[in-house]
């Protein structure tokens, strides 16, 4: 049986409870980002930085999380832009230090590195939840079948 596209992107009908934690998820994933590279936990090695990949490994998690709940492509989305704007509110606010807040905050919201990020949360998000989903319909099957047998 195929999900209906409503159900694959916002996921089972849940309660406003079930959204507020998926949406607590997200700005914890954004803030515990922003900390772990605030304190040297994650590390960008130098170069240009287009993805940072400890935030993207995060990110990638929380999709395999968030497919694996049946939670919605949506959140997995949400989760994963979460980990990069953690990232890259560390580097605005605390690596561009020579720089008015006005400038860490032009740096922030920079409409071409957000595009790039969305993207990048579209293409690896959905990854994320189809590895996590199909996971999950592996292991019910098996159950199935092991109970069956």
């Amino acid at each position: 049986m195929v999900p209906a596209f409503r159900t694959v992107l916002v996921g089972r009908p849940r309660s406003r409870f079930q959204w507020a934690l998926d949406a607590f998820v997200a700005l914890l994933v954004l803030i515990g980002t922003f900390g772990a590279y605030a304190l040297d936990v994650f590390q960008v090695s130098g170069g240009v930085v287009v993805l940072p990949g400890a935030a993207t490994l995060v990110g990638f998690a929380v999709a395999v999380g968030v497919g694996a709940r049946r939670s919605g492509l949506l959140v997995a989305w949400v989760s994963l832009f979460a980990a990069y704007l953690g990232f890259q509110a560390e580097w605005a606010f605390l690596g561009l230090s020579s720089h008015s807040l006005v400038g860490k905050l032009a740096f922030l919201f920079d409409p071409v590195g957000l595009v790039v990020l969305d993207v990048a949360s579209l293409v690896i998000g959905t990854i994320g939840f189809t590895t996590g989903s199909i996971g999950r319909l592996s292991i019910d099957r098996l159950r199935g079948r092991t109970v069956s047998q």
